[in-house]
């Protein structure tokens, strides 16, 4: 019988995987690893992949944008796209919470 098991990294660099599946693979990964490991963190995560703790990161943000169902960053064609639309968002989120703090005193 012969092993099919692909490991996270190897899933990642895999020619034809999207950008998507990055995201939510590097999340995954990052979460497992923190679950089994209580001490691990995003430098961890950033050298067993071979990229930076911000793509981590990055990479984190837009998982949790896909696992919200935020359709606009799902359909995005690049994560770039992606990232503007939840830097944006993130942009505007903070900017009413400033509001709304003024308005109050």
């Amino acid at each position: 019988m012969s092993d099919d098991r692909v490991t996270f990294k190897e899933k990642y660099n895999s020619r034809g995987i999207t950008w998507q599946e990055k995201a939510v693979l590097i999340s995954l990964y990052h979460i497992a690893m923190c679950v089994k490991y209580p001490t691990w963190n995003l430098n961890d995560t950033s050298q067993h992949f071979g990229v930076s703790v911000g793509l981590v990161s990055e990479n984190i943000r837009l998982a949790k944008a896909i696992d919200s169902n935020n359709l606009k960053v799902i359909k995005s064609k690049t994560r770039e796209d992606a990232l503007k639309l939840i830097n944006r968002r993130h942009y505007v989120s903070e900017r009413k919470e400033f509001t709304l703090y003024r308005d109050e005193e």
